[in-house]
């Protein structure tokens, strides 16, 4: 079974994507290279890797969730920020990786198509973390929203941002280890002091890259959440009954806008309280119980 592809996306990034569809970056200097994170853990990533390429390797993990940080074991230095590192713990479980791959597949694996589940530890990256790989420089913004720990990567000589989960067309902000929308908007608002250093984003899931401005297209959808505008379209993930804040056919909104969230309707102020009972504009208000 072959659980690997890949492609050459820039001057110094091999995307490789696993059999769940999601996507990890190999990024390269003259010095060292970094895989950015490491997917489901189905297959061996580790030796892929060094199929592709000599030089040492360290991993970052943008997050803690199963399907980022499934393939972390037999790495010696990964990266991964302390606000996620109780949520890698259950999350990248084996029980978890392979639910993921068969929710997402259809496909029943066994435990010895994944690599062990990871049992040393994790160094901690920091706000603002630079990497040297030889003539390229990785910097980590802290971007808590889609889980607490998330972090973008900016690959600064090229201008370009891995955005992954933190910010894209579906951004998940439902279970327990996600921040509430209102927390959310503020993490994109200091995001977006930086954005005059990236020209290209790419995400982890879906087409690699994305149009910029997918960050003002997000940071609208949480004001219209917040002020209970947006479209509330029913959405199941999981076993998940959750909402879709703009409407989408095919993947894509409805309206032509970027950017989208899918959320619980407790996951919306900082205070904790639902969206239920607000004004939805057009004189509609909320007649769904928070489950």
């Amino acid at each position: 079974m072959e659980f690997f592809t890949s492609e050459k996306i820039s001057p110094s990034t091999t995307k490789i994507v696993d059999v769940s569809g999601v996507a990890v970056f190999l990024v390269e200097g003259a010095e060292k290279a970094v895989l950015i994170d490491t997917a489901t853990g189905a297959g061996d990533l580790k030796s892929y890797v060094a199929a592709l390429t000599d030089k040492p390797v360290e991993v970052i993990l943008t997050h803690g969730h199963s399907d980022h940080a499934g393939g972390a074991a037999g790495f010696d230095k990964v990266w991964l920020h302390e606000d996620d590192w109780d949520l890698v713990k259950h999350h990248a479980t084996m029980d978890m990786k392979m639910d993921y791959v068969r929710f997402i597949t259809g496909k029943e694996l066994s435990p010895k198509n994944f690599v062990p589940e990871r049992t040393a530890g994790y160094l901690a990256i920091k706000n603002g973390q630079e990497f040297d790989l030889g003539g390229l420089t990785l910097k980590m913004l802290h971007v808590p929203g889609h889980t607490h720990g998330t972090v973008c990567v900016l690959l600064a000589e090229e201008r370009t941002i891995l955005f992954g989960d933190a910010c894209n067309n579906a951004v998940f902000l439902w279970d327990e280890e996600a921040c509430c929308v209102e927390e959310y908007r503020q993490s994109l608002l200091e995001l977006k002091k930086q954005e005059n250093s990236w020209d290209t984003v790419w995400l982890s899931h879906g087409p690699t890259a994305v149009d910029r401005k997918v960050l003002d297209g997000v940071i609208s959808v949480c004001d219209e959440i917040l002020a209970g505008t947006n479209d509330w379209q029913p959405y199941e993930f999981m076993g998940q009954s959750l909402r879709m804040a703009k409407k989408v056919k095919d993947r894509v909104r409805l309206d032509g806008g970027l950017g989208n969230i899918v959320y619980h309707p407790k996951k919306v102020f900082t205070s904790g309280g639902c969206d239920e009972g607000i004004s939805l504009g057009n004189g509609r208000l909320c007649d769904q119980a928070c489950g």
